[in-house]
């Protein structure tokens, strides 16, 4: 009966407008194919990408800095897909005081091909939703004084689709709550992440060469920890915290403009419910346990108004829709009715379940092949743009 209805998913993507492929952009944290002991970001102890390419869905994962902040992510992703080394750009690179070529940043290319005539789809979970709309803003845009492929031209038809999965948009207000708590987070970076590019570098690495901020094993032990204590990432707006924040959604929404040549799709989630005689909102049955600390707190932050309270453990649901706190207003939005426009943010239905189990992690078989059927559903719509 599976080997039936995966022949009937097959013949009906032969019969798709398109076979652009699909790349996935992990989250604040995330991490790439190749770390975690094959734990995937996207699946769990599932492997969505591989179980949506026996489908005929040509998906591509892509693994960037994961505290990284969005510029830098875009770069990277830009760069993995297309192939060559990183080039964080001039100007970028000499305002925040990083590497603008780190040593060790080339990559083949997922996809060399990728240009105006061979367009593709984004979809990002998380950060990964704002790291695939800072890749289209920065193709949509040129720089003239750089020397870099992606910042030196406009490209504004390289992308067919972004699709977002419980993205901040807005900002998350667990953003300020993190660093009000733990306010040594951004300082911690610069002394854990050297120690990921050396003995727990298939487990889980940080990616902040541009930093300076890997393991020389030539250096000398006194040297090696001078330098992390004088790294700039610890006070630098250069960095995954800042994007997250309100303010930092804010400043990129003053930016960003939706391309009237690109289809938009944002999917929120929630798991929490609205306490009586109150409006804060609490954790409820499809909260996993290590989010409803966080949850609690964002459901009772009131930091903008009560309707930001409910939350999916991580980013609030109101921030999930789309960009609308940029200072020229919100972009165009509307809840997606079936018919795909281009240059308009389509809101798909809220799905109730947490942060961590809409990219189908830590679920039950059965929960999580009903998240997975959410990713066959929308590749099929994005074959037929």
């Amino acid at each position: 009966m599976k080997s039936f209805l995966l022949s009937l998913i097959f013949i009906g993507t032969l019969f798709s407008t398109n076979s652009d492929p699909i790349f996935l952009i992990h989250g604040f944290l995330g991490w790439g194919r190749d770390e975690m002991n094959d734990f995937r970001y996207w699946g769990g102890k599932n492997d969505y990408q591989e179980d949506l390419r026996e489908l005929g869905y040509n998906v591509f994962t892509l693994s960037v800095g994961p505290v990284s902040s969005n510029w830098d992510r875009a770069v990277e992703a830009y760069t993995q897909i297309k192939g060559g080394c990183v080039d964080y750009g001039k100007a970028h690179s000499e305002e925040f005081g990083i590497i603008q070529k780190p040593d060790n940043k080339c990559y083949e290319g997922l996809y060399p091909q990728w240009d105006e005539n061979n367009p593709i789809h984004l979809i990002g979970h998380s950060q990964g939703g704002l790291t695939a709309r800072m890749l289209e803003h920065l193709l949509a845009n040129n720089y003239p004084d750089e020397t870099s492929l992606l910042l030196k031209n406009i490209n504004d038809r390289w992308i067919k689709s972004v699709t977002t999965i419980s993205t901040p948009h807005d900002g998350t207000t667990l953003a300020p709550i993190i660093m009000d708590i733990f306010p040594f987070a951004q300082s911690m970076s610069s002394w854990v992440a050297p120690f990921s590019n050396t003995f727990l570098k298939k487990i889980y690495r940080f990616d902040l060469e541009q930093w300076g901020l890997s393991a020389d094993k030539n250096q000398k032990s006194k040297d090696f920890w001078k330098e992390m204590g004088k790294s700039k990432i610890r006070d630098s707006k250069n960095f995954s915290t800042w994007d997250l924040s309100l303010d930092g959604a804010k400043a990129f929404n003053s930016l960003y403009r939706t391309n009237p040549s690109v289809y938009y799709f944002s999917f929120s989630t929630f798991a929490t419910k609205k306490v009586k005689k109150s409006n804060y909102h609490r954790p409820d049955s499809k909260m996993l346990l290590i989010l409803r600390p966080a949850s609690i707190l964002i459901g009772k932050s009131n930091e903008i108004d009560s309707t930001w309270n409910k939350n999916d453990g991580i980013v609030n649901t109101a921030s999930m829709g789309g960009p609308t706190s940029g200072n020229h207003g919100s972009e165009p939005t509307e809840m997606y009715n079936g018919i795909p426009k281009k240059g308009i943010w389509q809101k798909e239905k809220e799905i109730h379940m947490n942060h961590h189990g809409i990219i189908g992690v830590h679920l039950s078989k059965k929960k999580s092949i009903e998240i997975f059927d959410i990713y066959k559903t929308h590749c099929q719509l994005l074959y037929t743009l």
